[in-house]
């Protein structure tokens, strides 16, 4: 199966953190955000991965080949300053109709996250539907309000998803494998906007199922604060990072 790594944001929050670097490059425990991206997608077994770039584009395709475990390809999307809908948008001739991995590069995984949701695809093929990474251990308060929350049905089909849910059960941890469902979800979703808009038209549809991937680690950097966060549980024990191949 193909990855596709979205890293084209701007990354305005993590300034503090890197200045003048783009966000895939902001380091974290000695290795930049797409590194980590990258090697746990390799770790995992994912040997073709597509980093979808923007700001900073050179850049960021120059440190994605340094730290890259596998093949790696590269598109480019111009409209990198508005809606992820543009980032993925960018991957379809990349994926075609076949099912793949999509992850955000401003989340970190363990190898065992992303092992999850491809034994998930092969045990329970994904048919025309897609599944994200859902996790229902508990987080702090802090961190779950910053979260994009999921509420689920009992038989774990997403019925909603949004940072702002009064009502949820679990939370997104920026990691799907998609079929090419995820295609017609782009197309009827508004051209500008987030991967959770999109993720919302296939939950209204029945289309999104959730993998648990509760005590994997993951965090999701947007701060200088989660980035030390994110650091000190990886001193603590989390999966650590690799050096370049």
């Amino acid at each position: 199966m193909k990855a596709v790594v979205l890293a084209a944001g701007l990354g305005q929050r993590l300034s503090e953190s890197g200045p003048g670097l783009p966000k895939p490059l902001v380091p974290l425990a000695g290795m930049p955000l797409v590194g980590h991206t990258l090697h746990a997608l390799a770790e995992a077994g994912l040997d073709h991965a597509l980093v979808v770039t923007g700001h900073g584009e050179r850049a960021v395709r120059q440190g994605a080949q340094e730290w890259a475990r596998q093949s790696v390809e590269f598109a480019a999307n111009p409209r990198f300053h508005q809606g992820a809908s543009y980032s993925l948008a960018a991957a379809r001739s990349y994926c075609g109709d076949e099912p793949f991995l999509l992850v955000m590069c401003d989340h970190a995984f363990s190898p065992g996250l992303i092992s999850a949701l491809l034994d998930s695809a092969v045990r329970n093929p994904l048919g025309d539907t897609c599944r994200v990474a859902s996790d229902r251990s508990h987080r702090g308060e802090a961190y779950a309000d910053e979260a994009t929350k999921l509420a689920t049905d009992d038989d774990g089909f997403v019925t909603a998803i949004g940072k702002g849910l009064a009502d949820w059960d679990a939370l997104d941890a920026g990691a799907f494998v998609c079929s090419s469902a995820i295609w017609a979800a782009v197309e009827a979703a508004p051209d500008d906007c987030g991967l959770s808009d999109i993720m919302a038209v296939l939950a209204r549809e029945r289309r999104l199922g959730t993998v648990d991937v509760s005590g994997h680690f993951w965090y999701d950097i947007d701060t200088a604060d989660d980035l030390r966060e994110a650091e000190r549980l990886l001193a603590a024990g989390a999966p650590a990072p690799a050096s370049r191949r």
